[in-house]
């Protein structure tokens, strides 16, 4: 089945005001887990290439995260206020009832447009592209985008699968237009595939989640590689053109499958899973909020983001980054 693709958002520009991050209090380290599940830390580290992960205590949750790492970036910025606040998120707090706006009152904004996007581990993402695509068309100025995910509260306690990947944690970027020295978003490509809705799911006679992962595996390495061969087509520049890539950090393996598959070197991916874990739809924000503290883009750069998850979805975006200093980010 061949990949969607969109056409690339024209040349509109947009800068990242501010940038946050948050994870929970808890940390379980392989240690913790070889010892409930009755596993060795070496088999742990080998399957995945996580060694701790971050999960929520009794007072924390999916809100929470999003509202801690939200005031990060906002306190960051000063005054800005949104026009929107989008919450990318698969585990909200409540059934039939949107996060976004609970988050909004929480964080004092007014009666700001709020709503939640679910795609999943692809999230962030997604919500980077709705975010650019409303800005670009003039619907907002200045949009908020927040992912969040406590997946950790929806695994049994005794499948080793799923609890050896996921950690919790919620990332939040500031966007707004600007069209004199912003970042460019030169292409993006995304699809789904519902025929694979059944490998990663709660069941309704359930309340942990079923994974099948060997499938999952291999969607990831096969539609994750065409994706971000796509995105790179579309932008008209070649995989060795790109400076740094962030995926969904789902599992180490997966990565170094799409770096063979790519063929693009290694040292040019930004990996954090190893202390943090698959943080679902927040997990390519995270990365890039991290990028952001340690080593902004120089001038031109090209950053290609990539994201796949449970639907089946997907999603990729190549950026180029001009923004001289005194534009801030």
């Amino acid at each position: 089945m061949a990949i969607q693709r969109t056409t690339a958002l024209g040349r509109s520009r947009f800068r990242i005001a501010g940038f946050g991050s948050a994870y929970p209090s808890g940390i379980l380290t392989n240690g913790d887990l070889a010892g409930q599940l009755g596993v060795e830390t070496d088999w742990i580290e080998s399957r995945c290439g996580i060694k701790s992960r971050f999960v929520a205590g009794p007072h924390e949750n999916t809100h929470s995260l999003a509202v801690s790492a939200a005031a990060q970036a906002l306190e960051v910025a000063g005054s800005w206020q949104p026009d929107c606040l989008i919450c990318c998120t698969f585990t909200p707090e409540y059934r039939m009832c949107p996060s976004a706006p609970a988050i909004a009152s929480s964080l004092g904004l007014g009666p700001v447009a709020a709503f939640d996007l679910n795609a999943a581990c692809s999230g962030g993402v997604v919500g980077l592209v709705t975010a650019l695509s409303l800005i670009a068309s003039g619907t907002f100025e200045r949009v908020l985008l927040v992912a969040s995910d406590t997946t950790t509260r929806n695994l049994a306690a005794d499948d080793a699968r799923t609890r050896i990947l996921f950690g919790d944690g919620a990332a939040a970027l500031l966007i707004e237009r600007d069209p004199e020295c912003g970042i460019w978003l030169r292409s993006w490509v995304a699809g789904s595939d519902g025929a694979g809705a059944g490998l990663f799911h709660i069941p309704q006679d359930k309340s942990t989640v079923l994974m099948r992962g060997r499938e999952l595996f291999r969607f990831a390495s096969e539609r994750g590689s065409e994706m971000l061969r796509a995105a790179c087509v579309q932008a008209g520049i070649a995989t060795s053109d790109v400076d740094c890539v962030l995926v969904h950090q789902a599992n180490l393996r997966i990565i170094e499958s799409l770096q063979r598959r790519t063929g693009i070197e290694s040292d040019r991916w930004f990996v954090n899973i190893g202390g943090i874990g698959n943080t679902a739809s927040a997990s390519v924000l995270l990365a890039l909020c991290e990028l952001l503290k340690t080593r902004r883009p120089l001038d031109g750069a090209r950053t290609l983001l990539g994201a796949f998850g449970a639907g089946l979805t997907w999603c990729a975006a190549v950026m180029e980054w001009a923004a001289p200093a005194h534009c801030g980010l």
